[in-house]
């Protein structure tokens, strides 16, 4: 049911990303089972769909750090030629555009790195209206999907705080990741660009 994402030679250097990816892997299966099981209950499909992001714009997207550095990374390292030139636009202006920074021509330039909350938000019978709240418009219709892997996914990022595994359950209960968490678009998004620049020297620099 859906491979996990891989890359290998980035794994290698990053034990970091190891976890992460793995923890990614954990939530889109727990999403797809959510989802199918709630199709399945309410006779309807999801109305999300490619080309939908009106879930992208003018919303609250909170993020771990290391949520933060897998996207960091991915816009960094993976990403190429005009997406990510697109990217660094809209990156150095996120201040000023309502869309989330990473939105690029409707699709989500991040989209293998997206943050946790973007994977788990769906709506059902119908799309969401421009500017539609649905939890105040149809609250039936929005489901958060897959929050049952929550504690599963704990045993995968909490450590990366330098957390000891046996104060790991604890400190879920405690709420522990969301204290971390920031609003992603109150994040200096641009120094992302310098990275990029950084990155892109570097990797010429051992082409060459």
């Amino acid at each position: 049911m859906g491979e996990r994402t891989r890359y290998p030679e980035f794994e290698a250097r990053h034990p970091w990303l190891v976890r992460l990816l793995d923890a990614y892997h954990i939530c889109d299966q727990a999403v797809r089972a959510d989802l199918a099981e709630q199709t399945a209950r309410r006779g309807v499909a999801v109305a999300c769909g490619p080309g939908c992001h009106n879930c992208c714009v003018d919303q609250v997207i909170p993020v771990s750090e290391f949520e933060v550095l897998g996207l960091w990374w991915y816009a960094s390292e993976i990403l190429r030629g005009p997406v990510q030139e697109e990217l660094k636009q809209r990156l150095l202006g996120h201040g000023q555009v309502g869309e989330c920074a990473f939105l690029v021509g409707g699709r989500c330039s991040i989209y293998p790195l997206r943050p946790f909350v973007c994977r788990q938000y769906y709506v059902f019978n119908k799309p969401c209206g421009p500017g539609e709240n649905v939890y105040e418009t149809r609250l039936g219709d929005a489901h958060r999907a897959g929050v049952d892997s929550a504690r599963e996914l704990a045993w995968q990022l909490i450590p990366l705080y330098g957390v000891a595994e046996e104060n790991v359950d604890w400190l879920f209960e405690s709420g522990y990741i969301s204290r971390k968490g920031k609003h992603l678009h109150t994040l200096p998004l641009d120094n992302i660009v310098m990275h990029m620049k950084t990155t892109k020297h570097l990797n010429k620099a051992r082409n060459a």
